[in-house]
Formats: structure tokens, sequence, C-alpha cells
């Protein structure tokens, strides 16, 4: 029998992934480019300036929290094969998601907080480390992990899509 405190938050987080999966990053304010320097890109195949993305941290489209949680894509289209994507997480003093897997590598770089990430099929906090700002993580395809936090936690997480949370024992509600 699944730990109930394994599974708490990941109802919340698969309804999110889920959603992010289906969700694209707000367009970029346009950037202002002079013709001359527009011609020169276009001429030597480099992307039009309007492709760059440029966000500024404090005013992010964080949104409304839902279950503790806060979601702005920031980049891509997480749910499209082969497309990079860039989304934040912000979660809530008490989230916790049971043991998981992803069809492709997982990045996480830990913003703020502290993030416990531990590697296997159960939920053990014994077996887990804590990850603080500046952490970066690579989980690879297909490999069980589970995560909690005890504070407000902002991670980063990037990929190639697409984004998809196979729970090894399914949450419950």
């Amino acid at each position: 029998m699944a730990d109930s405190r394994s599974t708490r938050g990941a109802s919340a987080l698969l309804a999110l992934l889920v959603t992010a999966a289906c969700a694209q990053a707000p367009p970029a304010e346009e950037a202002a480019v002079d013709d001359v320097g527009d011609k020169d890109a276009e001429a030597v195949g480099e992307p039009a300036a309007e492709a760059n993305i440029l966000h500024q941290g404090d005013p992010l489209p964080w949104g409304e929290p839902n279950n503790g949680m806060q979601y702005p894509a920031l980049y891509g289209d997480s749910s499209a094969e082969g497309e990079p994507f860039v989304f934040r997480l912000k979660v809530q003093n008490g989230f916790e998601l049971g043991p998981h897997t992803h069809p492709i590598t997982e990045h996480m770089t830990v913003l703020s907080g502290s993030f416990f990430v531990g590697i296997g099929e159960t939920l053990d906090r014994e077996a887990a480390t804590a990850y603080g700002p500046g952490s970066y993580l690579a989980i690879a395809a297909g490999v069980p992990a589970y995560m909690w936090v005890e504070e407000e936690t902002v991670v980063q997480v990037h990929g190639v899509g697409p984004l998809a949370t196979g729970f090894i024992t399914p949450p419950e509600g």
C-alpha cells in the first residue's frame, strides 16, 4: 500500500503537468531590431529577432496558486515531439510527489528553497538528498524518482518533449 504522504500533491501535480503538456509558453515581447541587423541575420541563416524570448525575473506570469503550486511556461511546448521547453514550478511547504518516471530526461535547476530528491520506486526520506539554490539535476528517461519540499521552493524544469508523468503507484484521489 502506498504511503499517503508520497501522493500528497501528486494529483495536483499530475493535473499541472497534463496542463503543461498542452500549454505553450506565452509569446515574448517583441524585440526592437533595425532593418540592417535583421537583413544580416537572414543572410546567414540566423533566426529573426522575433524568435527571441526575453523574460524579466520579477514579473513572471506565475498566475494564481493551484493546490500550493504555481507554474509559468517560459519557452516551447512540452507536449510537442522533439521541441525544447522550459517552465518553472513554485511549490509550497508540504508538497510531495511519489515515485514516478518520465519518457524524457528531466533537467531541473533549483532556483530557491530546498528540493529533496531520491531515486527509486519507493519514497525513502533517508535515501534522498536536499538540493539548494544553484543545484542542477538530470534524471534520465525511465528512472523512477520522488521529491518533496519543506519550504517554498522554485525549480526550473527543461527538456525536449513530449513530457509525461507515469506514477509507480497512481496517486490517490
